[in-house]
């Protein structure tokens, strides 16, 4: 497949002029502005491109297909059935190769699924862009589809007696059904003179170079010469062909000798000229026995090289084996003339006929689907133990490592969708070497619009010990909300990092919006701190402080006043919130019951005389001094009065 090289146009005079620098932006775009060129020999200065004008800047990211709203279903789906084949190959199931097989048809019946979705989706549609669009899509699916269907065939399918062209015929069957439809149109109307329809001959011959014997043979029957003895004859000679069922028919050997048998006398009845009287049966039977010239005359009814070879191989090659394909794929190619005419998908499915793993990987890769395909199919192989042989033939190869490489380019591709980012993290979690890393490094880069979405992120990053990622977000998150004026939900989110450096710098942020406005907002919060305090020595003293103006504000002094001379005595507080201290000690040391022993109020007293020279209590400081003498001859006399009693 030829990769176009895109070129985008930037609509900006300024870029133009100045020319233009790009930087990466998390996690698939790139962000292109205007930007002048130095060298280090040039003076440092402004640049002359400068203006007070507004500048532009463009963002640049892939178009990711698989973000269409149809094939997102594509994705989901096949999602549930990747982790299907992780759990597959982490139990200990005996026949996991069949059932790596059923998983297989699971993948192909998701994207048929998906083409028939397409396919309903054009109807609707009008002509335009969007219709040719979605064309693209199903010429895309269903490339991806035929190979898959192939490599299912050749590289996961359990084959029994290493016989291959059954299969080989299901699969052409599948993707060229248009004879079938033809004989069943014409088998379900009107059957009087059905050899008159224009496409008759076309759907006999069709059907026969399918392996369809049984519908050749109904069809032959509804000509209005089926009764003479030429029809009669062609019919005898295909219901006595013989058939290759693998297990369920007769040996390999004794297949081989009923079939040359069989050729031989059909054979003989060309040679007796039997069919000249009718072309179409005469063709017909030079075509079974393999006659060089009839295969060069029906090569053009024969819409691909593969639909050719699938009915050769029929007639003359039934015991075909999987390894024997590619020198016969080549021969087809060359009958049909396009050795130079090869499309992207005929080399694909060239070298799997070839057996050529390594090359089929190397050509999907470059599909336009944007690695869904690459990183499953190639997952499924890995699991088949496809790829282990590769690492004999080819130098520094692991196959654990191919596997890891596509999964990985396919979840970031997913992580930069808004709702498929989740999906995106359980395929990382499956790639046991970097997947864990990567996650490290996206999970902060998503685009985070919501708070309920940055919830999810932080459950995620929990869930994989991510704790950096998690106060990363969680401080972003606090940033923003304390910018917004929310300093509870700044807090909260403080609270759900536990992160200490950013707790204490948001419990500072309540204290000065306390002192300048005297009261403390989000009390639902600080109700609730719990053990969550001990995050912060900050955020400690903010929990004790509003404990402490509770219990004022009820009217219970002793429990406050004894939670003050405690806050006192820590080494907690913050030496601009020491004056407010001080100062809602004065109605408590004034007040008509004892509230502080002695000893508290040398407490008191002492701090005070430490704090004295804060500007703040420069009119407050006689009033404190009196205040705390007072108390302490009150509690003084009340103590000795105590003892001497």
């Amino acid at each position: 497949m030829t990769k176009e090289v895109k070129t985008f146009l930037i609509p900006n005079d300024l870029c133009r002029r100045a020319g233009i620098a790009v930087t990466w932006l998390p996690i698939d775009q790139i962000s292109v502005f205007a930007y002048e060129r130095k060298n280090i020999h040039q003076k440092d200065q402004p640049s002359h491109f400068s203006s007070n004008n507004q500048t532009s800047i463009f963002h640049l990211r892939q178009d990711v297909v698989l973000f269409h709203p149809i094939l997102r279903k594509l994705v989901n789906e096949s999602h549930g059935v990747f982790l299907a084949v992780q759990t597959l190959m982490t139990s200990k199931t005996v026949n996991q190769r069949i059932e790596l097989f059923k998983l297989s048809r699971q993948y192909r019946s998701i994207i048929r699924a998906c083409l028939e979705n397409l396919q309903d989706e054009i109807m609707k549609s009008g002509d335009g862009v969007e219709k040719e669009e979605l064309q693209n899509y199903i010429t895309v699916f269903y490339s991806i589809e035929c190979i898959w269907h192939l490599c299912e065939i050749l590289f996961v399918e359990v084959m029994p007696g290493n016989l291959v062209l059954t299969q080989l015929l299901e699969w052409i069957r599948f993707h060229f059904p248009k004879y079938e439809r033809n004989a069943a149109t014409m088998l379900s109307g009107d059957l009087t003179g059905l050899e008159s329809q224009p496409e008759y001959w076309e759907t006999v011959l069709g059907n026969l170079l399918q392996g369809r014997i049984k519908v050749v043979r109904v069809l032959l029957r509804q000509h209005s010469a089926s009764d003479s003895s030429i029809f009669k004859l062609v019919d005898h000679v295909f219901k006595a062909m013989p058939l290759c069922n693998g297990s369920n028919g007769p040996s390999i050997n004794d297949f081989n000798m009923q079939w040359r048998h069989w050729t031989m006398d059909v054979q003989s009845k060309i040679d007796a000229k039997l069919f000249t009287s009718e072309k179409h049966l005469d063709l017909m039977m030079r075509l079974v026995v393999g006659e060089e010239q009839a295969w060069i005359e029906i090569q053009d009814q024969c819409e691909a090289w593969y639909e050719y070879l699938a009915g050769w191989l029929f007639f003359t090659e039934p015991t075909v084996k999987p390894f024997e394909l590619g020198q016969f794929a080549k021969r087809s190619i060359t009958k049909m003339r396009m050795n130079h005419h090869m499309k992207h998908l005929d080399r694909v499915l060239l070298a799997a006929m070839e057996f050529d793993i390594f090359q089929v990987i190397k050509e999907i890769q470059y599909m336009p689907e944007n690695g869904w395909f690459v990183s499953h199919l190639t997952d499924l192989l890995h699991h088949c133990e496809r790829l282990s042989s590769l690492e004999k033939e080819v130098e520094n190869f692991s196959a654990e490592k191919l596997r890891e490489s596509f999964i990985l380019d396919y979840a970031v591709t997913l992580m930069g969708h808004k709702s498929l980012w989740q999906v995106g993290l359980t395929y990382l979690d499956n790639c046991p070497n970097d997947g864990l890393q990567v996650i490290e490094l996206l999970l902060p880069r998503i685009h985070i619009d919501t708070e309920s979405k940055a919830l999810k992120i932080i459950r995620e990053a929990k869930n994989r010990g991510l704790n950096s990622v998690v106060q990363c977000i969680c401080k972003v998150q606090g940033m923003i909300s304390m910018k917004r004026g929310r300093l509870g939900n700044a807090l909260s989110w403080a609270l759900k990092s536990q992160d200490g450096p950013f707790t204490s710098f948001l419990a500072d942020k309540f204290l000065q919006e306390y002192i300048k406005s005297g009261r403390l907002d989000s009390k639902d919060l600080l109700d609730n701190l719990g053990s969550c305090m001990l995050v912060s020595d900050r955020l400690i003293f903010l929990g004790k402080y509003y404990e402490f103006q509770k219990l004022y504000q009820s009217g219970e002094y002793r429990e406050a006043s004894m939670l003050l001379i405690s806050l006192m005595a820590s080494k907690i507080i913050p030496k601009y919130f020491w004056y407010i201290l001080l100062l809602e000690a004065i109605p408590l040391l004034e007040s008509e019951e004892l509230l502080f022993s002695s000893n508290d109020t040398f407490t008191i007293i002492h701090c005070l005389e430490e704090k004295e020279h804060l500007p703040e209590l420069k009119e407050k400081i006689e009033i404190l001094r009196l205040a705390a003498a007072r108390n302490l001859s009150r509690a003084l006399t009340y103590e000795a009065q105590t003892i001497n009693y």
